[in-house]
């Protein structure tokens, strides 16, 4: 089996995995599942992780993160009628409710630190609320450390708070969203994952989506 082919079966199975049980499957159901040895399924999950697709632990045996879904507990609780999932970031948070097309409430807190917040999304639009979102990090730097991009990507109460937050821990203010241009940019990026053909925006794309919600600038140029 061509190992796009493989890789796009895989893929599709860690997201139904997520989706119907909240976690990953693991190598030997993934094996079992495309009918292939456990070593060409790892060359398939390589694969998806050089793709952007997916992100792996460093023994390159587990999923970790499948966006929106993370398999290891993040400051983002998404709970929806059809079940509860740790989303990576506020921006993937609020990703898993649009993948999913079902109402959801984000339950999180002001900066990773604050007060608790809730985000809710219903009928395809998320709730006015007057919290923001805040992305530090340029966006053609997002994959030099994504990890830290993600953990940074954080709801707030106010932009005031942003400013406050930025300054207590010495990370530079980036680039802060209202909810509403969060929301679009969560229907554009992860609707669709659940489809086997589905396939990562092309940097053209991204820059349309950008642009639509009014992120324009150097900022949100993608290397």
């Amino acid at each position: 089996m061509a190992i796009g082919e493989l890789a796009s079966g895989v893929r599709l199975h860690v997201y139904e995995s997520f989706v119907a049980r909240g976690h990953p499957p693991t190598m030997q159901e993934m094996a079992d599942k495309s009918g292939a040895p456990a070593h060409e399924v790892i060359r398939a999950l390589v694969h998806l992780e050089q793709s952007r697709a997916l992100i792996l632990n460093p023994a390159r045996d587990r999923v970790v993160v499948a966006p929106p879904f993370s398999a290891i507990p993040t400051p983002f609780w998404v709970e929806t009628s059809a079940g509860s999932w740790w989303g990576n970031c506020a921006w993937e948070s609020l990703g898993i409710a649009a993948l999913l097309d079902q109402d959801a409430v984000v339950r999180s807190t002001a900066g990773a630190q604050g007060r608790p917040l809730e985000i809710r999304t219903s009928g395809g639009a998320v709730a006015g609320s007057g919290a923001v979102m805040h992305i530090p990090v340029p966006a053609a730097h997002w994959w030099d450390d994504v990890r830290f991009t993600c953990a940074t990507i954080l709801f707030f109460s106010t932009r005031e708070e942003v400013d406050e937050w930025s300054a207590r821990h010495d990370i530079p203010t980036g680039s802060v969203l209202d909810l509403g241009q969060a929301w679009s940019l969560a229907q554009d990026w992860f609707t669709g994952r659940l489809n086997r053909d589905w396939r990562r925006l092309t940097p053209a794309e991204a820059a349309e989506s950008f642009d639509r919600v009014g992120l324009r600038g150097h900022f949100w140029t993608l290397g």
